[in-house]
């Protein structure tokens, strides 16, 4: 008996469903919740706010279950959601909302499984380093159909390690990025089907405008099993200056492949190569057609990474219709010929494109 009622202080015991979940109420504790019960355990958390709720240190195999309309709301007083070390561990169906630093914050672990997650409103800074979901040291991550509204940052991952799957969410006003990948190696890392947009001006607290939507900072694939960025697509900018649809290659890098995205007035550039080895831009479509006064070019190639290596770029088989700038001039591709650069087989300009593009890509079918 005295067992049983310290298991039950801060809840009631009555917790257990017919399938062995424990049901969290509006105005249980999460972090009790999460002392309190064994490794593995599945929380159903039950639809409604829960107000300034926060898990530090998530036990193993554990799994976080919301039911439609279950909120964590940090109530812009609480810093994070989840933090600590992510070991097996599962998030899923909930809306994270209005939390300081991070909507999730990771520092190690491995296997992690976001889906159906919403984060809005949430993050602190310029999203440098504070976003939705930042990781550290985190392996085997899935991050899958959730959206990501008016954040600092949407993904920032820092020297995570393969398998990573990014793939079918959607990002709206999300700050600097949506997901920078921040030297991270290894097999199967794959950021692909997403869908991103820059809607009217509101933002986040004192969020930088969106910079790059895709950023590979530093990373590795291999030669066989490069990193994949494919079927995105972009739409709207901001009003940075030197921002981009995607960047590879930044700060040296090698084994990256971007193929078959979709970019609608994305950015001053659409996809980028700043350095790095055996980086493959491959059929994909640019469209800019805005007059906007920094819109500058649809691809290139340069090395902008130095003392690291850049050699064997290629840009081949893509499409675009890219005017720079308010002068009305094409502006399709580039180099500064310091990388080995391989440009052939593009069709430059493409004047069969326009805006509606964005309805053709792979990215489209879930998300619209």
């Amino acid at each position: 008996m005295l067992l049983i009622l310290f298991f039950c202080i801060g809840m009631s015991c009555d917790r257990m469903d017919q399938s062995g979940q424990i049901i969290l109420e509006t105005g249980d504790s999460f972090q009790v919740a999460n002392d309190m019960y064994p490794e593995g355990t599945v929380f159903l958390v039950r639809s409604g706010v829960h107000e300034k709720q926060t898990v530090r240190n998530p036990k193993p195999g554990n799994t976080w279950i919301g039911e439609t309309g279950a909120i964590m709301d940090g109530k812009n007083e609480v810093t994070e959601a989840f933090l600590g070390a992510a070991n097996d561990i599962t998030i899923q169906g909930i809306t994270i909302r209005n939390y300081l630093k991070n909507g999730i914050h990771f520092n190690s672990g491995t296997n992690l499984k976001l889906r159906r997650v919403t984060f809005e409103d949430t993050g602190g800074g310029t999203g440098e380093v504070k976003g939705a979901v930042r990781l550290n040291y985190v392996q085997n991550i899935t991050i899958s159909h959730s959206t990501f509204k008016r954040v600092t940052a949407g993904i920032l991952s820092t020297d995570c390690k393969g398998p990573v799957t990014i793939e079918w969410n959607t990002a709206i006003n999300i700050g600097r990025n949506f997901v920078q990948l921040d030297k991270c190696s290894g097999n199967d890392i794959k950021i692909r089907y997403n869908s991103m947009e820059r809607q009217g001006d509101y933002l986040r607290g004192s969020a930088h405008d969106v910079v790059d939507w895709i950023s590979i900072f530093k990373s590795e694939g291999t030669a066989d099993n490069p990193i994949m960025v494919k079927y995105n697509r972009a739409r709207g900018h901001g009003h940075d200056d030197t921002g981009s649809f995607i960047m590879l290659g930044d700060g040296g890098g090698k084994h990256q492949l971007a193929t078959g995205n979709i970019g609608v007035n994305p950015g001053q550039v659409g996809i980028g190569i700043a350095g790095g080895e055996n980086i493959v831009v491959r059929e994909n479509m640019m469209y800019s057609n805005e007059g906007w006064e920094d819109s500058n070019v649809a691809f290139y190639s340069a090395n902008y990474s130095e003392p690291h290596p850049c050699a064997n770029h290629e840009i081949s088989e893509n499409r675009s219709f890219w005017i720079k700038g308010t002068l009305r001039m094409q502006s399709n591709v580039w180099t500064d010929q310091r990388c080995s650069p391989k440009i052939e087989n593009n069709y430059f300009p493409d004047f069969s494109i326009n805006n509606d593009i964005w309805y053709n890509s792979a990215a489209a079918t879930e998300n619209d």
